[in-house]
């Protein structure tokens, strides 16, 4: 069926060319289910084109109007998205031996993502067509970007997300009032569900489809636009499902065809290791696109089993002579950090890809050093947060006592390194090594001097890993440290967890029983609890009830595993507080949970007990 807006614009199958009525559909061919793309009649187009006011407006997705297939002005639904910064970088530039590198900085962008830019488009369309609701699958960006414009549009949406998707992304689309609903499933997963929820209930299906493509492709024109109205010659971009590359090369298509520019870049797709759909195919020279049943990748926002864009991305990549390159989850997480610190741009693991593959590709000296090259950084750093710091150490926590500020300073604990997870498995020992010997592997592989005090309580820790029959790797060496340059100044344990003993079962209540030193007294105690570290609590402050004047309360009980297995090492942060108000924040790690919970309960108490002291208040 032809469209009624001919004139103007059609929508086309991309492998069959039948061509569709948007009220029919507009998101895939109703005959071999393959990607739609909107095809313009570019002098109608040219009719339509203010050059002057193309060129002499302020920089904005929403200049561009023009050139989207929108029917209805009046329908427009905006949040000011586009005109994000084209960054130039002066450091990275030097270290990668380019002149003139660039970030694209799309974490400006109204809800932190470029998504913004279609999500103008395809929710406009939504109210063209009087949609009830709308509804769409996600892996967190999205459901951010669309659920915003949806809340000022006024339509309910529903959004489908897989399982585990980061909290950051889910926290700011529930507040913007959204609908979600996690799957057990990926993303491919999620896309199909949704479009038959869309078909059952009548629900505009958003998504990346042709509608979304349309708005993204404003990408490829401010970069042209921001450059002086002329193409760099490389543009790097990650791919998940392929909408926004292949977006960017029609945007710069068609502004070669309008005349607008005079030459095109070459497309550079960037994917993780474990989900590179597209690299693999087009490295293979193949049109067939095989799909990941399980992608693994820090880089959530691109972790789809089957890119449902991929052809055209492979199109795109033929057409502009362009490259397919794919990295590790290590490198995309250092990466991460050396744009922050080199440029002070925070972007979420998604957006570091294209930089991470600079460090591949100018290796094998891929650029020319005069060449024009953009990295689009697709979010900001803040959608997921979690990632960052799985790679940054935490900072020691001090007292408010210059002393503490000078060992701070005098050992430069402000230069601790993380090689992140590329080396946290790594084994630094076979024996546990002598006091000199383990001062040299730390300032070796953490870049920082340690004062003999800690170092005798490291050595300490270490052991009691080694009891419990944990080999110690590098991740469980800078766990120990962070835990006990966090405790290095309480110098005396009033209360001393001697040991303890619970049982538990699936049905029963746990039971425990402890021992303690509580000053210079030697107390025993028994509980039982909804679980053993419950119980072991319990027991204990049933020990020192007669004594204890702080009645402390744990606020919040946090759990982390950095590697998998197991015998994996875990981090226990707890928050507690006593009846003077005083609160605290203790870290304990091992290779039991329930020992470090309780070593944590126990920095808990010491730490208050001695604001306590301090202030009088015993």
């Amino acid at each position: 069926m032809i469209t009624v807006n001919q004139d103007f614009y059609t929508l086309r199958c991309i492998n069959c060319k039948t061509e569709f009525d948007e009220r029919e559909t507009c998101t895939i061919c109703l005959k071999c289910k393959s990607p739609l793309n909107v095809e313009y009649n570019y002098n109608f187009i040219r009719q339509r084109l203010n050059l002057y006011a193309l060129k002499n407006s302020p920089i904005s997705a929403l200049k561009y109007l023009t050139l989207y297939p929108i029917l209805n002005l009046e329908k427009i639904v905006t949040l000011n998205e586009g005109g994000t910064p084209l960054h130039r970088c002066r450091n990275l530039s030097k270290k990668f031996g380019l002149k003139n590198l660039y970030i694209k900085n799309e974490g400006a962008n109204p809800t932190g993502v470029f998504k913004d830019r279609g999500t103008l488009v395809e929710v406009t369309k939504a109210l063209e067509m009087r949609a009830k609701a709308v509804c769409f699958a996600s892996t967190g960006n999205m459901a951010a970007s669309v659920s915003a414009y949806c809340t000022l549009a006024k339509i309910p949406c529903y959004v489908l997300v897989p399982e585990g998707t980061p909290i950051g992304k889910l926290a700011q689309t529930l507040s913007y009032g959204a609908r979600i609903i996690q799957v057990r499933a990926t993303y491919s997963e999620c896309a199909t569900l949704a479009e038959k929820m869309a078909k059952k209930y009548g629900f505009y299906l958003a998504g990346d489809y042709a509608f979304r493509l349309e708005g993204q492709k404003s990408l490829g024109y401010e970069i042209a636009e921001q450059l002086g109205w002329k193409a760099p010659d490389y543009v790097l971009c990650p791919v998940g499902v392929g909408t926004n590359i292949s977006a960017i090369w029609k945007g710069f298509v068609e502004m070669k065809l309008l005349g607008l520019i005079d030459s095109l870049p070459k497309i550079i797709a960037v994917q993780p290791e474990n989900c590179n759909v597209v690299v693999k195919a087009f490295n293979s020279k193949s049109k067939k696109l095989i799909r990941i049943d399980k992608p693994d990748t820090i880089c959530s926002a691109v972790a789809v089993s089957m890119p449902f864009d991929g052809p055209k991305v492979l199109k795109a990549l033929k057409d502009s002579h362009g490259s397919a390159v794919s990295v590790s989850d290590e490198e995309v997480l250092m990466t991460e950090q050396s744009m922050a610190k080199e440029e002070a741009i925070f972007v979420e693991p998604s957006g570091a890809l294209p930089m991470a593959a600079m460090a591949k590709l100018t290796a094998h000296k891929f650029f020319k050093k005069d060449d024009v090259v953009i990295c689009v950084a697709t979010g900001n750093g803040l959608k997921d947060p979690k990632s960052a710091v799985k790679i940054i150490p935490e900072p020691p926590t001090i007292d408010p006592d210059m002393h503490e500020v000078d060992n701070y300073l005098k050992y430069k604990l402000y230069q601790i390194q993380s090689e992140g997870i590329k080396n946290k498995a790594k084994i630094l020992w076979k024996k546990i090594p002598a006091e000199k010997d383990l001062k040299k592997i730390i300032h070796n592989e953490f870049g920082i001097e340690i004062n003999p005090q800690v170092l005798k309580t490291i050595i300490d820790s270490i052991r009691a890993f080694e009891t419990k029959g944990k080999n110690i790797i590098k991740q469980d060496l800078q766990n120990i440290i962070e835990e006990q340059l966090d405790e290095y100044s309480s110098k005396d344990k009033y209360l001393e967890i001697i040991d303890f003993e619970a049982k538990t079962s699936k049905y029963k209540q746990a039971s425990a029983s402890i021992k303690i030193r509580y000053g210079e007294k030697i107390l025993l105690g028994q509980a039982t609890g909804v679980g053993a570290v419950d119980a072991i609590i319990t027991a204990l402050k049933r020990s020192i009830k007669e004594h204890d004047k702080m009645f402390i309360r744990l606020t919040d009980y946090n759990v982390e595993i950095f590697t998998g297995g197991v015998e994996a090492a875990v981090k226990v942060t707890m928050s507690a507080v006593d009846k003077n108000g005083n609160k605290i924040i203790a870290h304990a790690t091992s290779p039991d949970v329930i020992v470090a919970s309780i070593r944590a309960f126990e920095k808990c108490y010491n730490f208050l007990y001695l604001k306590n002291y301090k202030h009088g208040h015993k």
